[in-house]
């Protein structure tokens, strides 16, 4: 929308104010294991969603190396793989099943912006033809500063929490999960 107010004449100005939108809709997302475990040659298996903390076994991580290097043990990932699915309205509808190929479809995006263009009238050269020249303010996501839950997009964190890490004598897998750590300075 488009609201344009001329003024003052020959020496004035105009201001202009427009806001715009724009929506998309949400990527198809599928959670998928970071290795090939049904040895089929593709990495596109999806992952079962343990009923609870005990059904799947965890093995410990170390990450880094030296002094930087952080361990985290089967106890740790496991909380931690616990608490992703607890805070994911999808994956905790999938308790005690595997992760449905495309199941995943965050909400619409949608956000506002507001633009206020101001133009001022000049009068140029021998024949003092009209020319303009404009100062422009442009507030992206307007919406968000009206409501803090508008124009918000969805991401996901990954989309490859585990990684197999080995197979029990009695076919028992552990795994590992995706970890990322920050070193500060």
């Amino acid at each position: 929308m488009n609201y344009r107010k001329e003024y003052g004449g020959e020496f004035g100005g105009a201001t202009t104010i427009t806001l715009g939108t724009t929506a998309t809709s949400g990527f198809k997302v599928s959670y998928i294991y970071s290795n090939d475990m049904n040895g089929d040659g593709q990495n596109n298996d999806l992952i079962y969603v343990p009923k609870d903390n005990t059904e799947l076994t965890f093995s410990t991580l170390t990450v880094g190396s030296g002094a930087s290097a952080k361990t985290f043990t089967a106890a740790e990932q496991q909380a931690a793989f616990n608490a992703f699915v607890d805070g994911d309205d999808y994956l905790s509808s999938r308790r005690g099943q595997f992760a449905e190929r495309n199941g995943q479809d965050p909400p619409w995006l949608t956000r506002f912006d507001l633009t206020i263009a101001q133009d001022f009238f000049v009068k140029v050269g021998a024949k003092a033809k009209k020319n303009a020249f404009q100062v422009r303010f442009d507030i992206l996501n307007f919406g968000n500063l009206l409501n803090d839950k508008w124009g918000v997009g969805y991401q996901t964190v990954t989309t490859t929490p585990l990684t197999l890490a080995s197979t029990s004598g009695t076919g028992v897998p552990s795994y590992r999960m995706a970890t990322q750590t920050i070193t500060l300075p």
